[in-house]
């Protein structure tokens, strides 16, 4: 939660072009978090969070950066500076994981925490969360790229540890120099371009450039390729031979630990079967002077390190080159790529790409040493779920001698194992000898050219699918969701272990695969392959009706009403208990409705115009009191089941009753997926609904479901939306009609409170479960038993 005191002293400045570029990419990116930056620092005890707060709103206060938003002003994009921005620390707290592992569980809540969405519209473009399990303490501190990159995220920590070791002493904050503000560098920056400076620059990156080629590892899936795919970090730790290689190297090339690095990558990618030419990108700070060094802001560019490697040429021979290309790169580091990238020929920019599929970066001694005043701190693996490119690789140094390695890589494109194969290369060619020559060096990586298309294919589907483009899609999201292929078109989703979630998951990947929105409703009525193929290949009509036929007969009509946030599929045990020959429909709301008289009439509409008249209306949960509003519109109510729902006498809506809904939205969540929480359920501050269900998520995971958070902020949303109408819905109606009215969970005295709303007395039963387990398989039978006594009544 922020609020913004937008005095007259907000002013706006155009953003550099290194900014505008990756505003346009953000904005494509398949998963946006993929340029939220993250430091996930354990803590070697508990932080006093209220002096941690006092210093985050410090360092807020002091860097220009962190109160301004990026938006898009008349096709431009702008800084938007505000002079003062209250922001709030997050809190995440479990204090019992139960048998969820510690480890596990923390590093699920910092990559949920991660993918949290930022509004770039809205600063602070950062936020600070305090993360407990147990006894055990994190700091996830996350910045937008847009306006910080990671040497700038560095300067905040050592900015925030000073603030905090100061507020802690009850002293005043105080640092050593005045902070950098970042508005004028992008002036300059927006400055230089458009009186021409950028031109010498330009010319040089065109005839360098001219006719590179991008280089890539070879893929093992041919999958989406750009930013924002789905992507992991791992770590690597280069082998104590490696670690005396680069010094070696280093000692007879002068040449820096990163040309080391990078001259090592290209060896292994030549050997790899690029070939003579390499090109690869390199992340540059762009921060030659020590006003830049000091600044707080994103400066970064991305360069093309191309080479060109001969069988004959030795190791230290590639490395030499690759110190003076760095040198030179140094001297036209401050043209943004994208600038670069227009300059070129389009033959060259066919064979490039406006990004590099593979990524290569030096950061130094990032995190040795890292304090957050007296407090020790260490640098977890980052928590990133989505990748920049195929592949990008993070070098550093590390306390005592030595370089770790963190690889963020395009899992949709490569396993893991191939991934670990370029790393062991990579190992090998730098603990080589400095003469030793190219020719001689063994690599197992397969390397390519970036822009061909040169990548395994997929294994072939199945022969129980047809054999189609369309049919891989729809297999391979089946296998995504439920970890196997279909056996037949005519598998039934939930016999092959799918379950309500796994239904939202798997309407997400449709779409996001495929473009289609998917009509679960009807979908539900038969959940297999062929129905989701048929839903794909038809034409969709422009309205949508609410009414779903789920089975069809010449019997009774039996007309079932959703729950607060359920579907069809909470009634499957139920319809299988039911006579055969009995019509079986069910209403099923298609877009959001303020309460359940607007639901009750908008479901009434639709069976008026299928000419449909139920014999007899049923419904769980807030489909009871749907079912309600509906009898009460006929003139003659048709006979009503109403199973364990909550009578309409109306309800308070306080803090406690907010505490409650979410536990009863856990309790749902779980039971949908027969998953017992044990220990505690996360606690989280303030009114974030997102935060909430991605902690939710991170338990689920660390109990072994997998739940994308997205699914449960969706169902979160309408879940609550649903009960608030539960909540507001009154009336003192008496309908005349037959009525079976079951509890579970409801109170003797809320059976009453129905009672007293029909004309006759209802068939009252109490069956001994929970409200989740009354739609269970172990009470079907009797549930279809009574439903079939009440239509003969």
């Amino acid at each position: 939660m922020t609020t913004v005191d937008a005095r007259v002293d907000t002013f706006t400045v155009p953003a550099t072009p290194m900014q505008e570029a990756l505003w346009w990419v953000h904005q494509r990116a398949r998963n946006q978090s993929v340029y939220n930056l993250t430091l996930r620092l354990a803590c070697d005890r508990a932080p006093d969070t209220d002096a941690l707060a006092a210093a985050w709103q410090t360092v807020i206060d002091r860097h220009e950066a962190m109160r301004t938003s990026v938006v898009q002003q008349d096709g431009t994009i702008t800084l938007v500076v505000l002079p003062k921005v209250t922001a709030t620390m997050q809190r995440v707290e479990v204090d019992d994981p139960g048998t969820a592992p510690v480890d596990t569980l923390l590093r699920l809540l910092a990559e949920e925490i991660h993918e949290q969405t930022i509004d770039l519209s809205r600063a602070p473009l950062a936020r600070l969360t305090t993360v407990r399990v147990g006894t055990e303490h994190e700091l996830v501190l996350t910045v937008h790229h847009v306006v910080l990159d990671g040497w700038a995220l560095q300067l905040l920590l050592t900015d925030l540890s000073t603030a905090y070791q100061a507020i802690v002493r009850g002293d005043r904050p105080e640092f050593e120099a005045e902070a950098v503000p970042f508005s004028v560098y992008a002036r300059e920056s927006v400055a230089a371009r458009d009186a021409g400076e950028w031109q010498p620059s330009l010319d040089h990156w065109r005839s360098t450039l001219d006719g590179a080629v991008s280089t890539t590892v070879a893929a093992d899936h041919d999958r989406f390729a750009g930013t924002g795919a789905a992507g992991v970090t791992l770590r690597y730790a280069f082998s104590r031979e490696a670690n005396e290689g680069v010094a070696a190297l280093g000692k007879v090339t002068f040449g820096t630990p990163f040309a080391v690095m990078l001259a090592a990558m290209q060896v292994v990618l030549a050997r790899g079967g690029a070939g003579e030419e390499v090109s690869v990108g390199a992340v540059i700070a762009n921060r030659m002077t020590p006003r830049d060094q000091a600044l707080v802001g994103y400066t970064a560019n991305l360069c093309i390190a191309r080479a060109t490697i001969g069988d004959e040429d030795t190791l230290a021979d590639v490395v030499g080159r690759s110190r003076d290309a760095m040198w030179t790169m140094l001297a036209h580091q401050n043209v943004p790529y994208s600038a670069v990238f227009g300059s070129l020929t389009e033959s060259t920019q066919a064979m490039l790409n406006d990004y590099a599929p593979l990524l290569l970066n030096y950061l130094g001694p990032i995190g040795i040493g890292a304090m957050l005043g007296d407090i020790t701190l260490t640098q977890h693996l980052t928590p990133n779920r989505a990748a920049r490119s195929d592949i990008a690789i993070a070098f550093w140094e590390i306390d005592g001698g030595g370089y770790l390695a963190e690889i963020e890589y395009n899992t949709g494109r490569y396993e893991r194992q191939t991934v670990q194969r370029l790393l062991h290369d990579l190992d090998s060619v730098l603990a080589a000898d400095p003469q030793a020559t190219v020719s001689g060096l063994e690599v197992r990586s397969r390397a390519v050219a970036g822009f061909v298309d040169h990548r395994p294919a997929e294994a072939p589907p199945a022969a129980r699918l047809p054999n189609s483009p369309l049919w891989q899609q729809v297999g391979h999201i089946w296998r995504e969701v439920l970890g196997d292929d279909p056996h037949d078109q005519d598998e039934d989703f939930f016999a092959m272990g799918g379950r309500s979630l796994k239904v939202l998951q798997l309407a997400a990947a449709i779409e996001s695969e495929t473009g289609h929105s998917l009509d679960l409703i009807r979908w539900l009525a038969e959940p297999t392959p062929r129905r989701l193929v048929d839903q794909l290949t038809e034409d969709r009509p422009t309205t949508v009706s609410t009414l779903v036929v789920l089975r069809e007969g010449d019997g009774p009509h039996l007309h079932l009403v959703h729950g607060a946030g359920g579907a069809a599929h909470d009634y499957r045990a139920l319809l299988v208990a039911l006579p055969s020959g009995w019509r079986v429909t069910l209403s099923q709301e298609r877009e959001p409705l303020p309460g359940v008289p607007e639901m009750a009439a908008s479901y009434r509409a639709d069976l008026d115009a299928a000419g449909l008249r139920p014999d007899l209306l049923c419904g769980w949960s807030m489909g009871g009191q749907i079912c309600f509003e509906l009898a009460a519109g006929y003139p003659e109510p048709p006979r009503l089941a109403v199973l364990d729902a909550a009578p309409p006498v109306g309800y308070e809506n306080d803090a406690d009753r907010e505490a409650e809904r979410l536990d009863s939205f856990v309790a749902t969540v779980c039971g949908s997926l027969d998953v017992d929480l044990a220990g505690s359920l996360p606690v989280t501050s303030g009114d974030n609904p997102e935060l909430a269900m991605r902690a939710l998520a991170a338990c689920l995971g660390a109990a072994g479901e997998t739940v994308p958070a997205a699914t449960l902020i969706e169902r979160w949303g309408t879940y609550r939306r649903h009960t608030l109408a539960v909540s507001a819905y009154v009336t003192d109606r008496v309908l005349a009609a037959p009525v079976l009215l079951v509890g579970a969970q409801l109170l003797d005295v809320q059976l009453d409170q129905w009672a007293q709303r029909f004309a006759t007395p209802p068939h009252r039963i109490r069956i001994d479960t929970t409200h989740y387990g009354l739609l269970g398989p172990e009470f079907a039978d009797q549930l279809a038993a009574e439903i079939q006594s009440l239509m003969e009544r």
